[in-house]
């Protein structure tokens, strides 16, 4: 995925279970605002946090998050953690990203809400000193304390929007037309049953 024009890179985990717009709108905020080349989608495999329950098939969230991305040159999935041990550290998963694409500067991208969680991410100590951090706004609440390390905060808002509310709707029967990139819509009405009980 990286090139010789490929220096700075955005990556972005996530369960995108489903992928939504959100996921989108801060990928094209950074490489718009930013010296970001590009932003990679980083899908997880199995979760650290024993998070799996509702995980649909890492297939089916790949297929997904693919479509969502197809539209845009500069936001690339990388299955990279289907490779891996499990369950998914994100330590492990950059370690072996910089030892693929050594020319490489990665910057990990987290919503505000994913900010108090960082301490308790595997190996810590070790991931906040190799990496920088970008964190856009989730919501209407006030931008969480930072703990040490290289961030950079911006004051820029998106929706609180969650996976979870939307597989809640989908186990429904609601639709999420208006929270999904069309692609992903269309992929959900042709497997009807990913996320119904």
């Amino acid at each position: 995925m990286a090139d010789e024009t490929t220096k700075n890179v955005g990556l972005l985990g996530g369960s995108f279970n489903p992928p939504h717009v959100c996921h989108l709108l801060s990928s094209l905020y950074f490489l718009e605002t930013t010296a970001l080349d590009a932003v990679w989608w980083l899908p997880v495999h199995r979760h650290a946090f024993a998070k799996d329950s509702g995980l649909v098939p890492f297939a089916d969230r790949l297929a997904m998050a693919r479509a969502a991305t197809a539209p845009y040159e500069r936001i690339a999935v990388d299955p990279i953690e289907s490779e891996l041990s499990t369950p998914s550290y994100t330590v492990d998963t950059v370690a072996e990203l910089r030892r693929r694409h050594p020319d490489v500067r990665f910057t990990w991208i987290i919503g505000s809400d994913i900010v108090p969680e960082l301490p308790r991410w595997h190996r810590w100590e070790e991931l906040r000193a190799a990496l920088r951090f970008l964190v856009v706004g989730r919501g209407d609440g006030p931008l969480p304390s930072l703990p040490d390390g290289d961030f950079e905060v911006r004051d820029f808002r998106l929706p609180a929007l969650s996976s979870t509310a939307l597989r809640e709707a989908l186990a429904r029967g609601d639709s999420i037309d208006e929270y999904v990139p069309a692609s992903v819509a269309a992929y959900l009405r042709a497997h009807p049953g990913l996320y119904r009980p």
